[in-house]
């Protein structure tokens, strides 16, 4: 397989974006982001910028010729234009396409049940029916890395609440879950595409650290014994169920912004602590290998965030 050397990226604004935008450009790839015509920010400096629509299959051919790969780092609602980036794609004679997974196990057989993985479902529909149409030789990444756990927390996102020295746990709190540091997130990407040919047309996990909310709160009690953390039960008993009542009224409703809903952070949070990890929110047995961090690493992350 040629070389990956330049790399273009839908979504270089948003947070991950921002992540992986200099760590490709860390690494030595040569770096064009693509940006739809609304968007009038100046990301970024030395790198080049093209403007494309993501629904305009020209525009984006034009935006990702010369390009090796290309990076879908754009929020989840953009994935509906999947079928026109990848014909892009295809006609630019792109090598290679990370697709907008970035987060729990989007392969897992029952995320359905939980809606919000929709939008991410639906692109790997139109993905794998866009190449069954075609002869060409795109391949394709699905990255997936878990909660980013240091900004979540920084974000108050997260089930331990620095602010009110809070932890939240859901269930019996051994459910095991796994998360990275954002930072981990271009790490992974920049691992794919020096080596695609060991990820070629499968999704791939990458993780700091497996573990459960009852690990959690032994480990900060522990570091932060000079501080009065308290833990709040929240019991899961017909979870599910309401958050999907209410994405249901939300749906009736017309609710646009699905991201900031209250159904899609419940549904979220059942995909997690699911007690017999149904949604494959503990995917450390299949992370790859050398990518763990360790429980002192944790200890160490937790206690500067957290202090």
């Amino acid at each position: 397989m040629t070389k990956i050397k330049n790399v273009a990226i839908l979504g270089a604004s948003g947070t991950l974006g921002q992540v992986l935008v200099p760590a490709l450009v860390r690494a030595g790839f040569a770096v064009t982001v693509v940006v739809r015509p609304e968007n009038k920010t100046n990301v970024y400096s030395g790198v080049t910028v093209k403007t494309a629509s993501y629904s305009d299959t020209k525009a984006l051919a034009f935006a990702f010729e010369d390009q090796h790969a290309v990076v879908e780092a754009f929020n989840p609602a953009a994935a509906s234009h999947q079928s026109a980036i990848v014909e892009a794609a295809l006609a630019a004679g792109v090598l290679h396409l990370i697709t907008p997974e970035f987060g729990s196990d989007s392969f897992n057989p029952h995320v359905d049940e939980l809606l919000i993985y929709e939008p991410k479902r639906e692109a790997q529909r139109q993905l794998a029916d866009t190449l069954a149409k075609s002869d060409a030789t795109l391949s394709w990444t699905a990255i997936h890395i878990g909660a980013w756990y240091d900004w979540a927390i920084e974000v108050g996102r997260f089930w331990v609440d620095k602010k009110t020295r809070t932890i939240t746990r859901f269930g019996s709190g051994n459910q095991k879950y796994s998360m990275s540091r954002l930072a981990m997130t271009g790490d992974a990407v920049v691992a794919v595409l020096k080596q695609p040919e060991l990820f070629r047309n499968k999704p791939v996990f990458f993780a700091s650290h497996t573990v459960s909310t009852n690990q959690l709160i032994d480990i900060i009690k522990e570091e932060l014994a000079d501080q009065d953390w308290k833990v709040v039960d929240v019991a899961l008993d017909g979870f599910a169920e309401k958050a999907r009542e209410l994405w249901d009224q939300d749906t009736k409703n017309g609710v646009q912004d699905r991201l900031n809903s209250r159904a899609y952070a419940m549904l979220g949070t059942a995909a997690i602590f699911d007690e017999n990890n149904k949604y494959g929110a503990d995917f450390g047995t299949k992370v790859e290998p050398g990518w763990d961090e360790g429980e002192a690493t944790l200890r160490r992350q937790l206690k500067d965030l957290l202090s």
